[in-house]
């Protein structure tokens, strides 16, 4: 029985000496928060209130360096806060027909109170910040795509691409609205292509001016793919200004090969091809006249000669 209350006791006197250690570091914590500590604070500075017909384009430095006093209770709840000055454009002096110029150490209050629980403001750096203020200017501009396409073999375009819209209303400072010749879409590639492309393309944003507005971020890329296949046609070579010479050429046909849509491929006849030598452009040492094809249907992709020159003579 003895035992089982040397027991009790001690563990009695364990709790004891735990809520000891507890309220003692308690009371410690306290005593440390409750102290007065110096603190160096980064505010991000805006300007608001700023007239609609004008920008701001350039804050420098963007960021005031603050060193104030405040309690430990107040450190520790900025410890989750973000730090941001708003400027007041009428508080803005101006310098220039551009530039207007802040002083901080003239706007003490509204530093302090852009800090939770600040007690002292002891100093601000730099002494002046600058705010570069430009005219809202506005144009329509192209929008550029930015997309690799990798057809599978036999298969290609089947016309232009199409991008809706193909042009887009920029908004921003003038200095940087001027600049822009264009709007790119973000690069893209795309593989093993054999089916009608329709896609929504995003502008490629972070090239631009932060300050630059666009109508619309989205664009529409549409591409019409087909399966091509090769042919060939034999045509004859048309001699031209041979002038009062009877000229012979060999060979008196060449070969066409041609690249076209399935979908057009019967359609396509011989008479779509011209092929002419031309001989005042002959090589005389040579006795050569080079080729050239000048009649093509649009609906073909893609055409070669099998050979590109023909060799002449004169009969009289």
């Amino acid at each position: 029985m003895s035992l089982l209350k040397h027991i009790s006791l001690k563990r009695s006197n364990a709790r004891g000496f735990f809520f000891f250690l507890l309220l003692t570091t308690v009371f410690a914590i306290l005593s440390k928060l409750s102290k007065t500590y110096s603190t160096v604070y980064s505010l991000a500075i805006e300007v608001k209130g700023v007239p609609l017909d004008k920008v701001v384009s350039t804050i420098e430095p963007a960021y005031l360096e603050v060193t104030t006093s405040l309690s430990g209770f107040a450190l520790l709840a900025n410890q989750f806060s973000d730090y941001k000055l708003d400027i007041d454009f009428k508080d803005l002096e101006k310098a220039t027909s551009t530039s207007h110029v802040y002083f901080p150490e003239n706007h003490p209050l509204e530093i302090a109170d852009a800090i939770k629980g600040v007690t002292e403001v002891s100093a601000i750096r730099p002494q002046q910040v600058t705010v570069l203020i430009d005219s809202l200017s506005s144009k329509k501009v192209q929008v550029t795509t930015q997309i690799n396409i990798k057809y599978i073999n036999g298969f290609g375009p089947n016309g232009a691409s199409v991008i809706t819209p193909d042009f887009v209303s920029i908004i921003g400072p003038k200095a940087a609205i001027d600049t822009i010749k264009t709007i790119y879409t973000t690069p893209k590639t795309l593989d093993d292509v054999s089916q009608n492309i329709d896609i929504l393309l995003v502008a490629d944003s972070l090239a631009l001016h932060e300050e630059v507005k666009l109508s619309t971020h989205e664009f529409l890329f549409k591409q019409e793919v087909t399966k091509f296949t090769e042919g060939s046609f034999s045509i004859p070579v048309t001699i031209k200004n041979n002038e009062s010479f009877d000229v012979k050429v060999f060979p008196k046909t060449i070969d066409v090969y041609f690249t076209a849509s399935l979908d057009v491929f019967d359609e396509i006849t011989s008479s779509d091809f011209q092929v002419i030598c031309d001989f005042s452009k002959r090589n005389d040492q040579e006795d050569l006249i080079p080729l050239e094809l000048i009649k093509l249907s649009s609906t073909i992709k893609k055409s070669r000669l099998a050979t590109k020159q023909v060799k002449f003579i004169v009969v009289n």
